[in-house]
């Protein structure tokens, strides 16, 4: 019973992978699986993540269409727009977050392999100056600790002992990790290989001018890092204790304003008092709600920017900056009610 229930799960998760064309997933979303290093098969993993956006398009139109305070905000005309409109979004949403985990993966492996890739090639270097051959001292080269670029040559390797050249199996590394500095190794090794020279040496050199490159990126991420923390400590300490000041300063006006009506004195000018405010608290809440998941935003791109030089990469830090802002913006008004009581 249970492998009728995967079988059929799994005939579902195809149907619903051929909904994106056949070009499409070979050209553009195949080979991303690839560079992520997942191997299970592409068509049932794609599948799932279709069948995902679709349950999540299902909840974004119910609740639209069920939940009692929705329905009080909008008119019954524009109910079921905005139902189809939430429903949109929640499959965008989960489209969006499943590509952004692939590419999460694929950026993993390439800092995991171009961190290693230094003390890789020392090794391959020692061991042809011992006198092994380029193709052993890479296959022995090839230990755990090096992680997927392990996991690839010994594949590469294993291709090499059939009909395949052991240079041409080295350049399949470019299609399986998603590395500049490994694609042009590999290529700069294959002519090598095929035109002759002092290997080890030329791995040695190699090696050490790689160990240059990431010693100048890492100076250059230290020395942007305090405009980092600047623009962590506006969007988490500043802009919601601000928010919080701007509610509470609202609150307060209001209970004023309330208080003065009620007044039975006669003849008091209170100025702007007398005039009832067009805003209440509520809505200046969920203001500060929409500008904190918007400075969190704005500030996890360009956190991206300057410390990674890729915009999309700072938005793995968007959930925290989020939720860190929420906290203090709920804190500080706490905080601001027991000195300035409304």
């Amino acid at each position: 019973m249970k492998r009728k229930i995967e079988k059929s799960y799994k005939r579902i998760c195809r149907a619903a992978c051929n909904l994106i064309s056949q070009k499409t997933r070979i050209e553009k979303i195949y080979p991303l699986f690839v560079f992520a290093g997942i191997r299970s098969d592409p068509e049932i993993y794609l599948g799932k993540r279709i069948i995902l956006g679709f349950l999540a398009a299902m909840i974004g139109f119910l609740s639209v269409i069920a939940l009692q305070p929705v329905r009080a905000l909008l008119p019954i005309a524009f109910l079921l727009p905005a139902a189809v409109v939430a429903g949109i979004a929640s499959f965008l949403l989960v489209a969006f977050a499943s590509y952004m985990f692939v590419y999460y993966l694929i950026d993993s492996r390439k800092k995991m392999v171009e961190g290693i890739l230094p003390d890789f090639l020392l090794l391959v270097s020692s061991n042809v100056s011992a006198g092994m051959t380029p193709f052993a001292a890479f296959r022995n080269s090839a230990r755990k600790e090096f992680g997927p670029l392990s996991e690839e040559i010994k594949i590469a390797a294993s291709k090499s002992l059939g009909t395949e050249s052991f240079s041409e199996a080295l350049k399949e590394l470019s299609k399986t990790i998603a590395s500049d500095s490994l694609r042009e190794i590999v290529s700069f090794f294959a002519q090598s290989l095929r035109s002759g020279g002092k290997i080890a040496k030329l791995l040695e050199t190699t090696a050490k001018d790689l160990r240059q490159t990431q010693a100048l990126k890492k100076e250059l991420l230290s020395s942007t890092r305090m405009y980092v923390m600047f623009v962590v400590f506006v969007v988490v300490i500043a802009a919601p204790v601000l928010l919080s000041v701007s509610v509470q300063f609202l609150d307060m006006i209001s209970a004023i304003q309330q208080e003065s009506m009620t007044s039975s004195i006669e003849g008091m000018e209170m100025g702007f008092l007398s005039t009832k405010l067009s805003i209440d608290s509520s809505f200046l809440v969920l203001v500060a709600y929409a500008l904190l998941s918007g400075n969190a935003v704005l500030s996890s791109l360009f956190i991206g920017v300057i410390s990674q030089g890729m915009a999309k990469n700072g938005l793995r830090y968007f959930p925290l900056l989020l939720v860190v802002s929420l906290i203090v913006f709920f804190a500080s008004r706490i905080a601001f009610s027991g000195f300035i009581p409304a």
